[in-house]
């Protein structure tokens, strides 16, 4: 060796050692892995090329091509006649040969190793499996991250049931999660011990540790179980503070007409709604409407009560008021009362003699709460109806009091006063007591002094003036204090439980349910506008949990109430609605025969099915997946005969000479990528998944669901060969 190449020795060491480094560092840029020269860093990366053969391959043909490179040169110039020959006449071809001579070896080596790896795949690894075979990867998730996501569970191969040697997770992102989840399933496939436990505890336990940024919840179920489960993984979450319940004598008091902001014939129509569902689905839109119309006001002659239109009103008031004329007059009494009060003026008083008054008496009595004036005749609030009757019946009338321009709350009043003069008392007697019993059969739960004592409180104590500590005192000692607004709780972090088993009473617990549920959404649906007016401000999730959503689901169709409509508004509020049902037959039974119930399964994105129990949804789930192309095969047998002919002893048809043929055919055709016996067929916690990300719907995939009694890193199959699924 010359003393020259002596001494580029070092300096080709060097540089094959730089391009060795760089082309080991550049797979783990192709993979979007980062590399960090330390020992951890090093022992990842040699995982990661045992994990990755494909990264494993192309580093090694980038090793060969830098060795190659540095070692075997291109001859140089003046080497070979041919090649500077070449280089004189054709530079192109010549650097074309010299770019040739550097990629022989890396495509060679990338040629055998693919050609390895297939052969391994194929005849090794088909028959045998490693101790990492099949190890599923880190859990994708932490309580830390940045923005909420939900793990559905692990993805093998996505149609086949079968396990796998690199399985994955099926994440849902944070767009997505705020479209919805739906989950069906038949009963006892894990619905609520694979999905909503999980998927509670990932979305609860999220940014547990910053009180600013964790999730609200709601949490609505029949079964009882569910609400103690909540509360105990807010309390492995650190979070036992945030849990809130509703219940006959075990929680909060709740007054489902506090919401001030809804207006009474939102009220009113979710009344009757319920009404509706519970005690019958009549074809009549008649009853519904004449139900709505009379709770409606009665809930405005309350509200026309309070200070600034906020009466308290209970649906015990409105069971008093509807059987009761006697309380409703006295009711729409106080609010005209409480109009001219505020109008700032004195009221105006009608007198008329006593002859007028036993004249027309019949007539005028209906009008007025007619009283004494002395011994000349009677007087009474003057009203725009009594006027006019006066004028119609030619009586002469003493007005007295200040004649000024009418108030709102005035015209208000008159409003209701028109209705229930000139809408309700024409109605016969009959009419009107078969449309109060209709109501009353549902608003006569509220009378009982128990559910009463939880669901129609008195008005709350006043938090600010003289008293305002002793009320405070008062609420703490109370064995059930007063519930917040729904609006408060979501903006704290609360998690609001329904605890009410159906076991005790079906009837009221989906009804303050639903009635819940409508205040809960519409609470969140006046979100935009504050984020709106607070763009630098944190909004956080609210989570709505509903395990038997068939229970509690309720669709406005024509009117603007209903769950399809609320799922839709309270996206842009970051709801999170997750509902288990037990299939789509379940849902249609309770919202009627119409098609409604397709808009409000519209809303809801991401959909999972486990195992399905009825062939209505099985064909509509199979239709969900969708349809790929398929190679379908069909075999084909004929038969030719000569000399065909009838036999004179026998009498039957035969030929002297056959042939016989048969041909397979191959035709491209369209099928359903999941059949409905793939759904009817379903394991426990197994689910066939149709994703969608927020942007865009992703294809359907089969995913084995994660029990919460199971440790994350077990897989499924190796769960299910232990005998523990």
């Amino acid at each position: 060796m010359s003393a020259p190449e002596e001494t580029l020795r070092p300096a080709r060491w060097a540089q094959t050692v730089r391009a060795v480094a760089w082309s080991v560092a550049l797979p783990f840029a192709w993979t979007g892995h980062a590399l960090t020269w330390t020992a951890e860093g090093v022992i990842r990366a040699v995982a990661l090329l045992i994990r990755w053969p494909k990264a494993a391959i192309f580093s090694a043909g980038l090793i060969v091509a830098a060795r190659s490179y540095f070692y075997s040169p291109f001859p140089p110039f003046g080497a070979y006649e041919a090649l500077d020959l070449i280089a004189a006449h054709s530079p192109r071809i010549y650097t074309a040969l010299a770019l040739w001579h550097i990629a022989t070896p890396a495509a060679g080596t990338w040629l055998a190793g693919y050609v390895g790896l297939t052969v391994w795949r194929v005849w090794g690894e088909s028959g045998r499996r490693g101790r990492n075979w099949g190890l599923l990867p880190a859990w994708p998730q932490q309580p830390t991250d940045e923005a909420p996501s939900l793990v559905v569970g692990e993805v093998h191969h996505p149609v086949d049931p079968r396990q796998v040697g690199l399985p994955s997770w099926l994440t849902i992102p944070e767009k997505g999660l705020y479209t919805g989840v739906a989950i069906f399933g038949a009963v006892g496939t894990g619905k609520t011990s694979a999905c909503m436990y999980p998927f509670a505890e990932q979305l609860l336990s999220w940014q547990a540790d910053v009180p600013e940024r964790r999730s609200a919840a709601l949490v609505l179920e029949v079964k009882g179980d569910f609400c103690y489960q909540v509360q105990e993984i807010l309390q492995q979450a650190g979070r036992s503070d945030d849990y809130v319940e509703i219940g006959i004598r075990t929680g909060r008091r709740w007054n489902p007409l506090s919401a001030t902001w809804l207006d009474a014939y939102s009220q009113a129509y979710t009344i009757s709604s319920l009404v509706n569902q519970l005690f019958g689905k009549g074809k009549e839109p008649f009853w519904q409407q004449a139900y709505t119309n009379l709770v409606r006001w009665i809930i405005e002659a309350h509200r026309l009560c309070g200070e600034n239109q906020d009466g308290w009103v209970t649906l015990q008031d409105i069971y008093r008021c509807a059987i009761d004329r006697d309380a409703l007059d006295q009711v729409i009494e106080a609010a005209e009362k409480k109009a001219d009060v505020d109008a700032g003026s004195p009221p105006r008083i009608v007198s008329i003699t006593q002859q007028d008054a036993f004249a027309h008496w019949d007539k005028l009595d209906s009008y007025a709460d007619w009283q004494r004036d002395g011994d000349a005749g009677f007087a009474a609030p003057w009203n725009e109806h009594l006027a006019a009757a006066l004028e119609d019946l030619k009586v002469q009338a003493v007005v007295t009091g200040a004649v000024s321009r009418p108030t709102s709350r005035q015209r208000h009043a008159a409003a209701i006063r028109r209705w229930y003069q000139h809408d309700w008392l024409q109605l016969s007697n009959k009419l009107r007591s078969t449309i109060v019993e209709g109501i009353s059969v549902f608003l006569s739960m509220f009378d009982v002094p128990e559910i009463a004592q939880s669901f129609c409180p008195p008005k709350p104590r006043a938090k600010e003036g003289p008293d305002a500590k002793l009320h405070q005192r008062l609420d703490r000692l109370s064995a059930a204090p007063d519930l917040p607004s729904l609006k408060t709780l979501i903006a704290r972090g609360k998690v609001l439980a329904l605890n009410m088993p159906a076991g005790k009473n079906p009837a009221l617990g989906r009804a303050i349910g639903v009635m819940l549920k409508n205040a809960w959404l519409q609470a969140l649906t006046l979100r935009p506008a504050e984020m709106k007016k607070h763009p630098n401000r944190y909004f956080r999730p609210a989570v709505f949990l509903c395990d038997e959503y068939q229970q509690f689901a309720s669709v406005g169709e024509d009117d603007p109430s209903g769950d399809e409509k609320s799922f839709a508004l309270t996206r842009q509020s970051k709801c999170i609605p997750i509902v288990a049902t037990q299939s789509v037959s379940s849902l249609r039974a309770v919202l009627g025969s119409s098609e409604s119930w397709r808009a409000l399964l519209q809303t809801l994105r991401t959909r999972i099915f486990l195992s399905l129990s009825d062939d209505a949804s099985t064909q509509l789930a199979s239709s969900l997946s969708g349809e790929v192309e398929r190679v379908k095969s069909s075999w084909s047998l004929n038969e030719t005969s000569k000399g065909a002919g009838v036999s004179p002893l026998t009498a039957t048809v035969g030929s002297g000479k056959k042939d016989m043929g048969w041909g397979k055919r191959f035709a491209l055709q369209w099928q359903a990528l999941f059949q409905p016996r793939d759904f009817a067929k379903l394991e426990n916690c197994q689910a066939i998944c149709l994703p969608y990300d927020g942007k865009r719907a992703l294809e359907a995939t089969r995913v084995y669901l994660k029990p919460y009694y199971l440790p994350r890193d077990l897989g499924y199959w190796d769960a299910k060969r232990k005998g523990e699924i």
